[in-house]
């Protein structure tokens, strides 16, 4: 595996707008660009998704001292291989290189990259030679501490693991450098770096007079790597908010400070004023709806009276109806040992008069078998307490169907057998719910309502369901 150095050469890049940048190592506040704390990286992110990274690495040596990072979470240096050979692509760094001693991942702020130049750890003041293209940064930079010779070296073994990531055949590297600014003596503070990976055919001998890049076949070449130097007149943060505004075109907010809070206007105050008024009538207003929200689904829960098919659910729905027009429901007692009988209810209307309430659901008309079973019930009372009332059978008869569209739900057997043999009073669920609506309207008679029940066998007279005079 070979590392040589070539011109760096500018690639084509993408319109500004078109960019997606990622911020690591700085949580700024701003809607176009993706940014998370060292400490704070969302265990989903992958950096292949982004056109370019901005990498804090003043942070980065901070919090590793501090213990701050999960080194799960950092991007492997194969993401970043990806990324930064893909086309368009930049990786701009702010930092020193190197490891810091105290960290405790132990992991160099050059991980990112397959080489990195030779650097040597000195300081000084005269910064020369600046690119255009990053004055403005320079304008905040005001020592040095590192420059960057022509030597490079190699962070993989051989680079063989490396160039796999990026492509298959890959087997020699070539690196571009341009100084973006120069110490005293002309060594570079901060550089551009672009990669060419190649390949080599080994199998033949290639004439000495051959150039150290003869042979070579391009395969891939790499977006732009940008090193530089830790400002020393504003913070990092503030250094990154800097390129993206001027070289991204991208705002950032600005963080209001807390000791903001105690300079108020007396404007300030008198709005500050009003809206903790309103939201205290809003806290007020989300209280009185959560109220009526729960009395609708108390009241909502009758309309199941039209379409529930589950007798027992449905047991449950018509006491609750009866109990609010003045009734007294609970569980019947039949037999000697006065055990529960598993489905018909006891009813005490506001006169004291006594029923047995038998509910059924049926997808067609009530078969005369139910009528049975409301009989069975009544005479087992009768003989084994003694009990006089009346039997009622209230049916949700043809439940699928709207009210307006259900055939006649009793069959002429069951009717005569409720007027002649059985004195029971049979009822529909839909004529419950109309008198359920009479009622909370305050039209309904409460007397009229159970003599309609108590005093009539077979059929009971009750007028059925109509939707105009349910929403009336």
């Amino acid at each position: 595996m070979q590392v040589s150095t070539v011109a760096p050469t500018q690639p084509r890049t993408l319109q500004l707008a078109q960019k997606r940048i990622l911020v690591l190592g700085s949580a700024l506040h701003t809607q176009s660009v993706d940014a998370f704390a060292w400490n704070d990286l969302p265990g989903y992110l992958n950096v292949g998704d982004y056109d370019v990274i901005i990498l804090n690495l003043v942070s980065f040596l901070e919090q590793q001292s501090n213990f701050g990072i999960r080194a799960e979470r950092l991007p492997t240096w194969q993401q970043i291989a990806r990324l930064l050979f893909s086309p368009n692509s930049e990786v701009i760094c702010i930092g020193l290189p190197g490891v810091d001693a105290n960290n405790s991942l132990y992991q160099s702020t050059s991980w990112w990259l397959p080489v990195t130049p030779e650097f040597v750890f000195n300081s000084g003041e005269v910064i020369r030679n600046i690119k255009p293209e990053f004055a403005y940064y320079f304008e905040h930079v005001r020592r040095w501490f590192f420059y960057a010779t022509p030597s490079f070296k190699s962070h993989f073994m051989g680079l063989a693991g490396y160039l796999r990531v990026v492509h298959p055949w890959a087997n020699n590297l070539q690196v571009g450098m341009g100084a973006i600014a120069h110490t005293r003596f002309n060594q570079a503070i901060a550089f551009k770096l672009i990669f060419r990976a190649g390949y080599v055919d080994r199998s033949r001998a290639l004439p000495a007079r051959r150039g150290k890049d003869a042979g070579v076949e391009p395969l891939l070449t790499s977006g732009v790597a940008v090193w530089l130097p830790p400002p020393t007149e504003i913070s990092a943060d503030e250094a990154i908010s800097l390129i993206l505004r001027e070289r991204y075109r991208r705002a950032v907010d600005v963080a209001t400070p807390e000791w903001v809070a105690t300079y108020q206007l007396p404007q300030q105050q008198a709005i500050a004023a009003q809206v903790n008024e309103r939201q205290q009538e809003i806290e007020r207003l989300q209280q009185e709806i959560a109220l009526a929200q729960k009395q609708l689904e108390a009241t909502t829960s009758l309309n199941r009276l039209l379409y529930e098919q589950n007798q027992e659910a449905l047991t449950l729905i018509v006491c609750d109806a009866l109990r609010e027009l003045g009734a007294q429901v609970s569980d019947a007692k039949i037999g000697a040992d006065s055990t529960s009988s598993g489905g018909i209810m006891h009813l005490t209307d506001p006169s004291g008069r006594e029923g047995m309430l038998l509910v059924k659901t049926r997808a067609g008309e009530l078969p005369l078998n139910d009528l049975r079973q409301l009989d069975q019930y009544v005479r087992d009372l009768m003989l084994n307490q003694n009990w006089r009332g009346k039997g009622i059978l209230i049916a949700n008869t043809y439940y699928t169907q709207p009210p307006e569209q259900r055939n006649e739900p009793f069959p002429s057997n069951c009717i005569r057998a409720a007027q002649q043999l059985f004195g029971y009073c049979l009822v529909t669920t839909t004529q419950l719910f109309q008198a359920i609506a009479t009622h909370q309207r305050k039209e309904l008679d409460s007397r009229e309502f159970w003599n309609a029940i108590f005093e009539v066998n077979g059929v009971c007279p009750l007028p059925e369901l109509s939707a105009q005079e349910v929403s009336k």
